[in-house]
């Protein structure tokens, strides 16, 4: 039986918009002759400033810092409550005015600031019309939901973690009879490809992988793949990344290809087609000469004379700190901690020298402080480093070293690097990719993607098995995402300003195939491919009970009126009943 669906949505950012249309697919499989619209009821109907959301969107977006004040803000119970109340008197009339207009059999939210008041509206107008009209509820977000998310008035709430449901019932008041646990809805492609896959690491996993690679006219089907997505992130930053991925590949001897989906910025594309990637690698061997220089130089032998480092570093994993024994040994093992080679994901990068700026590229790193625990950074190496810290002083009078014999030792340490580098050299090819229709294929051709923490990525790329290095996040609403990857252990976070940390991290997956098998399991664990049919079946099972039950009670109540003025019921004229008189 087809249903009219109407969903409430508004285009701030695509994922609201895509999931509505990856539902309002799966009411059309499931139900053919179904129809939907998509409403943007707070445009049409509501007030300053809720009524300019789309443009509020990409100026707060463009702009984290106003965007996570905003969000802060709003997600209190003072402006839950000032919101519903406000809306509720100067909104609910006329959009319960143009949800009438649209007739539908269903209401299906996929925004958070079309909850209480669509709810209220469907509640009148049933009430009015004496057909109940369900109205449904589809978080978007995987982890950090927005308070006005969860409203009890709605007929079930679908979610997609743990951390949602929590939300739900603490903020939201929603009791567990109301939440349904899924997934985030994602394109029907996603679905079908993730069946074809099956386990990406196994033999018949691979060999589709290679298919689908002939199939999108991938240039080489057999060599490690890596997705680079942009989303809202700038070129300046995008563009970095893809440089330090290069780099480090072609250093570690790592066969690779490199994917980056430019979307509409054809500036991108083009750059990307014409670098000269043989300058890229020129430029790292430089910047690499001139941080051991500055390491070195800035180096203060005083500092350690109290067993305290000038540079406290507070890390998931421990810092190098102030190391005793003599200078020498102190230079050689601050050189090989691999620390030194990972910026802070949080704090400003350095400012890039002339050489530096030029290139686009910033390896001149400092150590993290506020990065994400990645897989590579075992226990056992924290340990391995806490023990080397703790080793006896040397007696050594290292007073007597001058600045000369310290830059001796950093030209003779820096050769002594330079020397176990692995002399094959990775064969990488970078491919700029313009606007992407096919991205389920993509995903399914990737080993790896490198994108920011949009929730409806992440989903797409746990129904297909695939790992995820997330690089940028939204302040507040995008967080929780970056704790589903990481907690669900399918990925990590390091930040976009430390493109050097997020390629060795990345190349640790490639090289590491039980890393990256364990990867790929705990993604398939989180993901939920079929998550638009499932939710579907639920909301279309219920509508239309409700919908049988409003036809049969428009019945009654006729059959009623008839009987009020002596018209005989149609069971009345079958069985021939008619007056004994």
């Amino acid at each position: 039986m087809a249903l009219k669906v109407l969903f409430l949505s508004s285009d701030t950012g695509g994922g609201h918009r895509a999931s509505a249309e990856s539902l309002a697919a799966q009411f059309q499989l499931l139900y053919p002759g179904t129809t939907y619209d998509l409403l943007d009821v707070q445009a049409k109907d509501g007030v300053p400033p809720y009524n300019k959301l789309v443009q509020s969107y990409k100026h707060l977006s463009a702009h984290p810092q106003q965007w996570n004040f905003v969000f802060n803000f709003s997600n209190s119970k003072a402006f839950e409550f000032f919101f519903d109340v406000s809306q509720k008197a100067m909104c609910e009339k006329a959009m319960r005015k143009t949800i009438m207009e649209y007739n539908p059999d269903v209401v299906v939210s996929v925004h958070p600031m079309m909850t209480n008041v669509p709810a209220l509206c469907c509640q009148k107008i049933s009430k009015e019309t004496g057909r109940y009209l369900p109205i449904f509820t589809v978080v978007t977000d995987l982890g950090s939901a927005h308070c006005l998310w969860f409203y009890n008035g709605v007929d079930k709430v679908f979610i997609a973690s743990d951390q949602c449901r929590h939300l739900a019932k603490v903020r939201g008041k929603v009791p567990d009879a109301k939440i349904v646990q899924i997934g985030l809805p994602i394109r029907h492609s996603f679905a079908v490809q993730a069946e074809a896959l099956g386990d990406r690491m196994s033999d018949k996993g691979v060999e589709y992988q290679k298919k689908v690679r002939g199939e999108l006219g991938l240039e080489v089907v057999d060599k490690k793949t890596v997705l680079v997505m942009g989303g809202g992130e700038g070129v300046g930053s995008l563009s970095n990344i893809v440089n330090s991925l290069y780099v480090e590949f072609v250093e570690q001897g790592i066969d690779a290809l490199i994917l980056v989906v430019c979307g509409r910025n054809e500036k991108l594309k083009e750059d990307l087609e014409s670098r000269d990637w043989n300058g890229v690698i020129m430029q790292y061997h430089k910047v690499k000469e001139r941080k051991v220089a500055r390491s070195l130089q800035d180096f203060s032998i005083t500092s350690c004379v109290s067993g305290l480092s000038t540079g406290t570093v507070i890390s998931a994993a421990p810092s190098t700190g102030c190391m005793e024994g003599g200078v020498t040994q102190q230079i050689r093992k601050m050189l090989s901690n691999s620390n030194l080679n990972k910026e802070n994901a949080m704090s400003s990068p350095e400012l890039m020298t002339p050489d530096e700026a030029a290139s686009g590229m910033n390896f001149d790193n400092v150590p993290d402080i506020n990065r994400l625990p990645t897989t590579s950074e075992s226990n056992e190496d924290q340990v391995e480093k806490r023990e080397e810290q703790q080793q006896p002083q040397s007696e050594e009078n290292d007073d007597n070293i001058d600045s000369r014999n310290l830059q001796e030792a950093s030209e003779a340490i820096y050769s002594k690097k330079s020397s176990t580098i692995k002399t094959r050299k990775g064969d990488v090819t970078v491919v700029g990719l313009g606007f992407v229709t096919k991205m389920a294929e993509y995903m399914v051709a990737a080993d790896i993607l490198v994108s920011k923490a949009g929730p409806g990525t992440i989903a797409e790329a746990a129904s297909l098995s695939l790992p995820v290095m997330l690089t940028s996040f939204l302040p507040g609403q995008e967080e929780g995402n970056v704790d589903f990857v990481v907690n669900g252990g399918f990925g990590a976070f390091i930040s976009d300003r430390d493109p050097a940390g997020i390629a060795e991290e990345v190349g640790q997956w490639l090289t590491d195939g039980a890393m990256a098998a364990q990867l790929s399991l705990k993604a398939k664990e989180n993901g939920a491919p079929n998550a638009a049919r499932d939710i579907v079946e639920h909301i279309g099972k219920l509508s239309l009970k409700w919908k049988q039950i409003n036809d049969d009670r428009e019945r009654l109540d006729l059959e009623a009126e008839q009987l009020k003025l002596g018209i005989p019921s149609n069971d009345e004229e079958e069985g021939g009943v008619s007056d004994s008189s």
